[in-house]
């Protein structure tokens, strides 16, 4: 398959270059000043309460530093005779209970500064959210368009660096702080008692600050790259889980992950470099804190021989150093962590530079607010290019008028322009030149505000939000107060009432996620509703009814035309025969206005709309004639299939419905022609002429009809007759179209437009095809995933890691489907996943991780000895310089060590976590992809969950074992080798300091058990916070058209405030605990003291071993005080390793997995009693009992009323879903209900049962890449169906080749989020390409023509006849699929196509659809009702069945 690389787009790559430098460059310009981009006034008080508790906080430490000195003074005087063994006790126990009192405070001010310090953080999040909120809601659609990673991807990354600014400035900013407050005043007392010591001690100092300097710098550039792979790697994750339906369909598994986990293994390199960089920090930090004593100490034995400074100065400088190189190594986790949450920050604000400073956006351009709107829109010259096509022509100085009052009509084919005049006229872009007015005033004159109250756009693909029936429907008009009885009427206006009393909680019924309860009929008459509430003055309805079946639709569009008389309505469509002979047209091609005028005199003037009507006609004289003349129906028939439809509308349902089952139905004009038939000869007969109707000259017309239609290349098939009778109920309120106000119009339009052959194609994608509909990020060459012979099965990874990775989650997996987030795991269930995970590499890495994190752990102890041995020189008798030096030169021995042990530990706990949580990204994501369908329609398995999950979370469930498993095994190998020596030297002392162990284990236990209970709920606020920021900017468009944006601020401030409420909460009950966690070290301290003192006035121990065991003990509490600092983050990272743990041992049961027959064909394809209901919504049986058959090579028609079950038996025969009721009856079930070429689906491989089959669902699905990459989607590079002379033969077949050649880049040409945006009919003959390439054993097209023009719909009815008249010619190698080299667009290069005339290829085409034309070209049909067979048979035959379902069904279709 051809593939384009990233680097073969230099223009989106310099883009992405420029935006990253950017970025950068911010963040290096503020600094710092990053973690208070978002402070106000009224965080003010807060933070200077946080500040000075502090601030209070660090002060009483430089206290103990003092009361230390003068308690190892006190000893010293003892060993120099100066005090005795009484003196000693009381001076120890007065110094004692001053301590006591300190140790109290400092408890009090450590609670107080804790929970402000959260306080803030929630603020600062809140702050962040909300400005951020309310710039992206007034941001113009063009940067929305821009995104390159799509903006589902764009909001988590949003949500995550939002995370990590609260965190950071949160605790980490309060104890980063409070050390930086402890060293200096702990500096402060050092200078006052020997300055020059001091200076001596931090000469140092400069140096270990340039380095950190260059080291810092070049982490947060390493910083930067990471985040943006990251987001790069959120693309796949949204991508896959938005379009999973298709995935699956496609055996897209294998590709989806292929490139996930190079996305993520990307992001894994670019972190290690940052863990190498950060751990550089952390050595050279332990590296200076040891060897400041070096020369601290040799100097400081050089003042006191010269007597230049006495005993107690020195110890008491001595100390106060020694606190503030602790508070220097406590600042360090709080360093890092404070790193990140700059970066974060400096993206944020960088984001909010970026929205700022770019083009003055039109959404707050004009002011003006006229008294009333009469509704009159006229286009003088507008021309106009979508911003990610700037190279496009969109519209050509078209020039057009929608009078006020009446109803407009704007067709022609898919791309020509027609979508693009609603976009405009709400405002969602402005015109590059040329001037739209509304009732005269120029549109950006208008505040656009009050221009959304007056105009409102009607979309093909409604969006709904998640709430009830009732909210969503008064969603329609905010600006007042809605009652009950306006709801009602709006209901009963939608026909709805069915499905709200279907409902038990009625109009209280929640819709869920983008209203997924309800089928896509279902929605779009809910949108519906929700306008006529709105009500407004001019109304723009974009293919608003696609999805109803053709009774629906023709009773809502009555209703519609009685509401509308006298409102200015703007009907697009690309359908001509519901247009009736005295309603005004426009017909839009090229992005030019071709042709004008009322259908009874484009009807009978030569042009394009002549040719294209009369060939249309003349198809349709074919169709009519296979009726039989005494074959009329009569009002009971008539009823009858009205009561059919009727009764299928109620669909009591609450579950997602599978993407094959969003039926949409024909045109939006498909009923508004049915009142042209009402009365042919009356209504011709009073039609009123008075409009002159502009043609362009005979020459250009007739080479315009040539090029417009592609005669030489595709065979026309007209609509449905244009002038038919139809019952009487739609005789009553016709439109009066005249069109007095057109003629000056006219005579401006009379010499306009010469076309020519190079404008044709250069449209680009319509904007109606720009619905959050499938939002995705760009993806890589696919690789290779199957064999040539079975191209698109999934491949098991040979990997005997994996395949451990695998056995290991297996006997982990739970049983019971998790609903995420639920109750955490504990930390060591966690970290126990760790070792059977890794590789023998990081195993190894592991290993080395631990000897290096043992000999750090040995520094502490071993420095704490010599230390006392050094103390001890200071109040010996005899000469010790000589020893002096030696214990200095060993201290500078330990420095080097230790520093790289921390190196060590920190950068290979690191590397081994990233491969940890790599492997579980990676096994999370297979497990997400292998789930059945069902899966994602259930709570909490929602795409914003799911990619946060894999994204921020996996990012914080590294630190666990990365970062805070190597502290623990430190604190351990501490306290275990700190214990063991000082219980050598002096086991009394020991065994008090041991006393104390339990007491300190309670308080961390409750600390934690609150901790992590607050941690919980934080975390399902701010994901409630991110759900609504979510639906509110993926759904803009109708955020905006409906003018709800005060609506979804109202509703994100009430998810933000709960988050805050909660976050207050947490930090009053954490912050309760923490002050005696912190302070519990004192305390022991406080005891250590004094009874080293009790026992030296007793004589029991010598001040040299009560000094060293003090050392020990006292230097390796404060190294685990310090390292427990990791403690308050350590919930978090548990919290997300839990989400991210679940999500890697998710049930693999599933009914996709069972099945091992893998089939070379599939053929017949048999139904036998097969009854079903979705799994989420058993309550409801969509199935009852379907018998049929459809036979190899045959072209079957599904068709019934929408709800009946024709795209459950597509999603069944793809196997999405079990064919029985439950997954356990599935297992246990041995009948053959379901059958493929004459065995039981059951026993089929998924893999190789989708690989010979191909569907072409109504709503197309784009992927981030190329045209050529989206057509061969999933495809092996080696197989035949992927290079480019299938692709292009594909889409030929589709009848888009035309178009993409037409593209600067033609098949190379990026689309999806972040490319080219395509109109709707373009992505859905791209869809059905992609099916085609394939050249399946069998084809499903579930209303695959529904968004396509009558010439694209007339293109792929060819392509399916051609498929299947050469299953039936065996003989007849003319039967065969062409050459893409022949006009007709086969299917096979050259070479295969000599081969395949060898073995000839029998596609059945399965045709799901409303559409009589797409029927009509079936020659076995199978009728649903309610889930029910009700008819089935030849398609003529039942046509012809006098009094038969089908027959009445088809029949009505034309009697319209």
């Amino acid at each position: 398959m051809a593939t384009t690389s990233e680097s073969e787009h230099p223009e989106r790559e310099k883009k992405a270059t420029t935006q990253a430098d950017e970025e950068q460059k911010f963040a290096s310009q503020v600094g710092w000043r990053a973690l208070f981009g978002f402070t106000t006034t009224s965080h003010i008080t807060v933070l200077i309460s946080a500040l000075a508790s502090a601030a209070a906080a660090a002060a009483t430490l430089p206290v103990f530093s003092m009361i230390y000195g003068r308690i190892f003074s006190a000893y010293s005087d003892y060993g120099a005779g100066n005090l005795d063994g009484d003196e000693l006790l009381s001076e120890v126990t007065r110094l004692c209970l001053i301590m006591t009192g300190v140790a109290a405070a400092s408890w009090v001010l450590n609670s107080v500064f804790f929970c402000f310090f959260l306080l803030f953080g929630e603020l600062q999040a809140k702050s962040a959210r909300t400005r951020i909120f309310d710039v992206l809601v007034r941001k113009d659609m063009a940067w929305f368009d821009l995104r390159e990673s799509g903006i589902a991807a764009f909001l988590p990354t949003i949500q995550m660096n939002i995370r990590d600014l609260q965190l950071s400035v949160s605790a980490p900013l309060g104890e980063a702080l409070q050390c930086t407050i402890a060293a200096v005043a702990a500096l402060g007392v050092a200078f006052y008692y020997s300055w020059k010591l001091t200076l001596v001690i931090n000469c140092t100092v400069p140096l270990v600050y340039l380095a950190e300097a260059f080291l810092s710098k070049k982490l947060s550039a390493r910083a930067h790259d990471q985040a943006d792979q990251l987001q790069q790697a959120l693309k796949y994750i949204t991508n896959a889980i938005q379009s999973i339906e298709t995935v699956k369909c496609f055996n897209g598994e294998s590709h989806e992950l292929q490139v996930f986990t190079k996305a993520t293994s990307l992001a894994a390199t670019l972190y290690k470099r940052v863990a190498n960089l950060r751990s550089m920090q952390i050595g050279l930090i332990h590296f200076f804190t040891f060897t400041v004593f070096v020369q601290g100490f040799a100097y400081g034995s050089h003042l006191t021989r010269t007597g230049a400074l006495d005993i107690n100065s020195v110890i008491t400088t001595f100390w106060a150093a020694l606190l503030a190189i602790g508070a220097i190594t406590g600042f360090l986790p709080q360093f890092i962590v404070m790193q990140k949450g700059k970066v974060s920050g400096a993206r944020l604000r960088a984001l909010m530079e970026q929205m700022s400073k770019e083009d003055g956006p039109h959404e707050s351009q004009g002011e003006f607010k006229p008294l009333s709107c009469p509704g009159d829109v006229e286009f003088r010259n507008v021309t106009f290019s979508y911003p990610t096509r700037t190279d496009e022509i969109a519209l050509r100085e078209v020039t057009l008028l929608f009078p006020a009052g009446e109803t407009t009509y704007v067709i022609g084919k898919s791309g020509s322009g027609k979508s693009t005049l609603g976009q405009l006229l709400v405002r969602f872009y402005q015109p590059s030149s040329g001037q739209i007015l509304l009732d005269h005033v120029p549109l950006n004159e208008l505040d656009v505000h009050w221009l959304r109250q007056n105009v409102t756009l009607v979309e093909q693909h409604s969006v709904l939000f998640d709430d009830t029936i009732h909210n969503n429907i008064t969603l329609g008009d905010q600006s007042r107060t809605v009652t009950m009885d306006d709801v009602k009427n709006a209901v009963s206006f939608a026909m709805l009432d069915p499905i709200v009393k279907g409902h038990p909680a009625g109009f209280e019924t929640n819709l869920g996620a983008n209203g997924s309860s309800l089928s896509g009929g279902q929605k779009q008459r809910m949108a519906l509703a929700r306008v006529r509430i709105r009500d407004t003055p001019v109304l723009i309805l974009d293919e608003s009814t696609s999805a109803l079946d053709y009774v629906t639709r023709a009773m809502i569009l009555h209703a519609i035309r009685e509401w509308r008389q006298g409102k200015t309505t703007i009907v697009i469509t690309h359908d001509l025969s519901q247009i009736q002979a005295h309603d005004f047209l426009y017909l839009l091609g090229k992005a030019q206005v071709l042709q004008e005028g009322y259908r009874k005199d484009l009807e009978v003037q030569p042009g394009i709309f002549h040719s294209f009507l009369a060939s249309n006609e003349g198809k349709k004289e074919d169709i009519q004639s296979e009726y039989l003349s005494d074959d009329e129906f009569d009002d009971a028939q008539m009823n009858e299939i009205r009561s059919l439809y009727r009764d299928s509308w109620i669909r009591p349902t609450l579950a997602r419905r599978p993407l094959s089952a969003a039926l949409f139905g024909q045109s939006v004009l498909s009923s508004f022609h049915s009142e042209s038939a009402l009365g042919r000869v009356d209504t011709v007969a009073i039609r009123i002429d008075n409009r002159l109707t502009r043609v362009a000259d005979e020459e250009s017309s007739n080479l315009d009809e040539e090029d417009f239609f592609n005669a030489d290349r595709v065979s026309l098939e007209p609509p449905p007759e244009t002038l038919s009778p139809v019952s009487d109920v739609f005789m009553t309120n016709q439109f009066n179209t005249a069109r007095t106000s057109r003629t000056l119009l006219n005579d401006r339009m009379t010499e306009m437009h010469s076309f020519k052959e190079k404008d044709y194609g250069s449209r680009p994608a319509s904007r109606a095809s720009s619905r959050p509909m499938s939002i995705h990020s760009a993806y890589p060459k696919p690789v290779s995933i199957a064999t040539v012979h079975m191209s698109h099965l999934p491949q098991p990874v040979k990997h005997s890691r994996r395949r451990k990775l695998r056995s290991r989650f297996s006997r982990e997996t739970i049983t019971d489907e998790p609903k995420l987030p639920t109750d955490s795991l504990s930390i060591t269930h966690i970290l126990r996943t760790v070792w059977p995970i890794l590789g023998w590499r990081s195993r190894l890495a592991l290993f080395a991780a631990v000897l290096a994190t043992l000999v750090h752990s040995l520094a502490t102890p071993v420095f704490a000895w010599v230390f006392s041995q050094l103390l001890a020189t200071f109040y010996a008798v005899k000469d010790t310089k000589a020893e002096s030096i030696r214990y200095v030169l060993i201290i500078l021995g330990i420095a080097v060590t230790d520093s790289l042990a921390n190196y060590l530990m920190f950068y290979l706990f690191d590397s081994v976590a990233q491969s940890w949580t790599q492997a579980l990204k990676v096994e999370a994501m297979r497990r997400i992809l292998a789930q059945p369908r069902e899966f994602f329609d259930k709570e909490g398995n929602s795409m914003p969950c799911l990619a946060e999950s894999l994204d921020y979370f996996a990012e914080e469930a590294r630190n666990l074992p990365g970062r805070f498993m190597g502290i623990f095994l430190a604190m351990f190998l501490v306290m275990v080798i700190s214990v063991t020596w000082s219980l050598a030297i002096s086991w009394k002392v020991t065994l008090v300091a041991l006393a104390a162990v339990p007491v300190v284990l309670a308080v961390i236990k409750a600390y934690n058990m609150i901790s992590s209970h607050w941690e919980t709920l934080a975390n399902k606020a701010a994901d409630n916070v991110g759900q609504v920021l979510h639906e509110t900017i993926v759904n803009i468009r109708t955020v905006r058209c409906l003018t709800l944006e005060d609506h979804f601020h109202k509703k994100y401030e009430e998810a933000t405030t709960n988050a805050v409420n909660i976050g207050t909460k947490r930090a009053i009950y954490s912050g309760s605990i923490f002050g005696l966690l912190n302070s519990s070290v004192l305390f022991v301290t406080i005891a250590l003291f004094w009874f080293g003192a009790w026992l030296i006035s007793r004589k029991e121990h010598s001040i040299l071993k009560v000094t060293e065991t003090f050392m020990i003990l006292m230097l390796s509490i404060n190294d685990i005080s310090g390292m427990s600092q990791y403690l308050t983050q350590v919930n978090i990272s548990r919290e997300a390793g839990a989400r991210l743990l679940r999500l890697a041992c998710l049930p693999e049961i599933s009914h996709e997995d069972h099945g091992t027959l893998k089939i070379e064909s599939a053929g017949d394809i048999s139904f036998n009693n097969v009854s079903f209901t979705y799994p989420t919504r058993r309550g409801h049986q969509v199935l009852h009992n379907i018998s049929f058959s459809i036979p190899r090579g045959s072209c079957t028609a599904i068709v019934g009323s929408s709800g009946s079950g024709k795209s459950t038996v597509a999603a069944l025969l793809l196997k999405l879903y079990p064919t029985n009721a439950s997954l356990h009856t599935f297992l246990a079930s041995s009948a053959k209900d379901l059958s493929i070429s004459g065995q039981s689906i059951e026993t089929l491989h998924t893999g190789s049962l989708r690989s010979h089959m191909a569907i072409v669902s109504q709503t197309p699905v784009l992927f981030p890449g190329t045209i050529a990459q989206n057509i061969a989607y999933a495809l092996a590079p080696s197989s035949p169906e992927s290079d480019m002379e299938s692709i292009r033969a594909a889409a030929a077949a589709a009848g888009v080749s035309e178009f993409i050649d037409s593209l600067p880049n033609g098949y190379q040409t990026l689309i999806g989020n972040g490319g080219t945006v395509l109109s709707g009919g373009q992505a859905q003959r791209i869809a059905i390409a992609r099916a085609l390439v394939r050249n399946p054993d069998i084809l499903i097209l579930d209303e695959a023509t529904s968004a396509l023009d009558a010439v694209a719909a007339s293109t792929i009815r060819e392509t399916v006849q051609r498929l299947v008249s050469s299953a039936t010619k065996h003989d007849d190698t003319t039967g065969l699929p062409m050459s893409p080299r022949s006009r007709g667009g086969g299917l096979w290069a050259d070479e295969d196509w000599e081969k395949r005339k060898k073995k000839k290829k029998q596609m059945t085409v399965i045709i799901i659809t409303h559409a009589k034309e797409m029927m009509s070209i079936a020659d076995h049909v199978v009728m649903l009702d309610k889930g029910r067979v009700v008819e089935e048979g030849g398609y003529a035959e039942l046509k012809r069945k006098r009094g038969g379902a089908f027959a009445r069904l088809w029949k009505g279709k034309a009697a319209e």
